[in-house]
This record gives structure tokens, sequence and C-alpha cells, in this order.
């Protein structure tokens, strides 16, 4: 068996990585690429050493610790990062493992990330990688400049005006989906740029497809907020974003696509710093029958009832005023292989 092994996102899950919240700052970018991802009502709180809360932080602490101790009561192995103290590194968090790292198949693949507050992210997974790395997993840094900076460096790719130019590869892990071992779907957005698209490709080889998708999101930073795979041959989509017909000639043309029910607004605190409300959507697939869903989104849950799952509804709201969900706070290493039809 190896000890890192995942190749989609809905094979039963048997080994997992889940995010911490310890020390999370708000993260010190350009205000260019703040405005050009996050929400406007939040712009200026994004300032060089602010933490977020630490009534948010503490919580979302709180409910990462339920989710790892719900997928080991269900057979996950769960491991958990580093504590980082990200302020005296100008960094971000460790709440996110799903943006920094890409598991494909046995391969570890680090993201070159265009933020220059996730630069040193690495070292809160360091630990677990060097073990992966000793028992036999691949790992692939991303051996890029991440020092340069992308706003000001490098000519624009053609078609919508990303705020990132093309003076190094940059692209995030948590804007790309695995859908089966040759097979892996993405998008460009204001983090991910066409040569680092090329670098992926690279990285994982010639016996894997790297597919774009071209998502209608001016505001466009990660895919898992837009599409999410349920189990092969069925997804759920943000209708927003995206259109079942613009699915088609690509991986997912003959799934079953399934709109998913717009997300109600935030009734109160915490504040959705970092994301939409469409953050709703980022779902962890646990198995053929388990899908971990926010405990407040009530019609997901119906929907997904409806399409024969079993939710399991877990509050996620602090940690999803930190840049995520159920999908960005995990990393899966390991899923059980299977057959596939295609």
């Amino acid at each position: 068996m190896a000890v890192v092994d995942a190749c989609d996102e809905w094979s039963a899950l048997r080994e997992v990585v889940v995010g911490t919240a310890y020390g999370a700052m708000f993260p010190d970018e350009d205000r260019r690429m703040i405005e050009a991802t996050m929400p406007v009502e939040h712009w200026d709180e994004f300032r060089p050493g602010h933490p977020f809360p630490a009534w948010i932080t503490e919580a979302a602490d709180q409910e990462l610790q339920a989710v790892a101790e719900l997928l080991e009561s269900m057979g996950c192995r769960v491991h958990r990062p580093q504590r980082i103290p990200w302020e005296g590194l100008g960094g971000y968090c460790a709440t996110m493992p799903r943006d920094s790292l890409l598991v494909m198949g046995d391969r570890i693949v680090e993201a070159p990330m265009a933020w220059r507050s996730r630069q040193h992210e690495l070292l809160a997974y360091w630990p677990l990688i060097q073990q992966w790395r000793r028992a036999g997993a691949r790992w692939l840094p991303a051996d890029v400049d991440l020092g340069m900076d992308l706003l000001d460096a490098g000519v624009r790719a053609p078609g919508p005006r990303w705020v990132i130019g093309e003076g190094r590869p940059a692209w995030d892990a948590a804007d790309f989906l695995r859908l089966g071992p040759s097979t892996v779907v993405g998008q460009l957005s204001h983090v991910t740029n066409r040569s680092g698209v090329d670098h992926l490709r690279a990285r994982l080889g010639p016996d894997i497809r790297v597919h774009l998708l071209q998502p209608d999101d001016p505001h466009a930073m990660h895919i898992d907020a837009t599409l999410c795979p349920l189990r092969e041959g069925l997804a759920l989509y943000n209708p927003d974003r995206i259109t079942s017909d613009a699915m088609r000639g690509t991986p997912l043309d003959g799934w079953e696509l399934v709109p998913a029910p717009r997300p109600e607004p935030n009734a109160g605190p915490p504040p959705r710093y970092m994301t939409s409300a469409w953050v709703s959507i980022n779902l962890l697939v646990v198995d053929d029958r388990h899908v971990l869903v926010e405990a407040e989104d009530e019609k997901l849950q119906t929907l997904l009832t409806s399409l024969g799952f079993k939710p399991l509804p877990s509050p996620f709201r602090n940690v999803q005023a930190l840049g995520g969900s159920f999908h960005c706070a995990t990393l899966d290493i390991r899923r059980d292989r299977r057959t596939w039809t295609a």
C-alpha cells in the first residue's frame, strides 16, 4: 500500500491533513491583489501585522478539531500541521493545506504560490512531507523564485486581466481538481497564470492531462467554490460562475451536472473576510455516502440527500472566515484505489 495515494476527490478517504488556525494573520498582500480577490466590505482590514480576531481563530480551531475527531471516528488517519508563529514570518496561516500542496497519485507537488505572505507556508507541513518522502512518496518542490513580485513583473496573459503577470510560474493547488488517475481540471485566476499551468503539467508528466475550464468569475481565486465533484460522473456547480454548456467538450462532458442551491446570506458573525457565500459548496467527500457540509447550509444538505448522500453537518463558519471551507481545510493523502471506467 502506497503511503501517499489519491487521484480523485471522492473515493473513500483513508488519510488526511486537517489544518490549524493557530496564529492566523490577515494576508499582507498588495492592495491590488486584495481588491481583485476579496469582498469589498473587508478590504481595509487587510493590514500588515493584523491578526484575525482571537475569538474567530479560537472558534475555528475548535471547528477544525471537531472535524479531525469526526474523520478519525470514521477510520481516517488524521495529521495536523506544525504550529508556526506567522506574525514573525509575515505569513498568513496553515488553515488551508489544500491551497499549497497537490497530491496526485504518489506525488506531493508544492505549488509556487503567487501570494508573498504564503512563501513560508511549507514550514507547517515539512515534518509530514519528510515522513512521507522517507516512506516512498515522490516530493516535487516548486523550484521557482518565489520572491519575484508577480504584480509588476512579466507580460499579461491574453483574456481576462488577471492581477498577476507571467513573470514566473504561479499556481495555487486549490485552483485544480482531480477527476481520476490521468485527469486534472483547473482554471486561470488571480493566483494561477498560464506559465503556472505549464509548470504543473511538467511536474505531473505526460500521462496526466490538465484541462482548463473557463468560469465567468472576475474575482477568480480557487475553483473549489465553483465546482465540486461528488463521485465519478456527478458534480455540483456554481450557476453564477459556470454553466453545464460551458463544460461540454471537457473531461466533465457526459457527467450529471447539478446546480448548487443559492447560498443564504451570512446571518451574523463571523464575517466572511475572504470568501463569497459560495464557499458553501467547498465540501469534503469522505466516501460514497458521506459528505462534510456546513451545519447551517440546510438547502445543500437536502440536495445532497436527494442525490443519495448522507450529509455530515459540521459547524465551520469561523474556518470560512479565514478563507475556505472543508475542501480547502483538508488535504487528502490517501484514498482507496478503485477500477476506473475511463
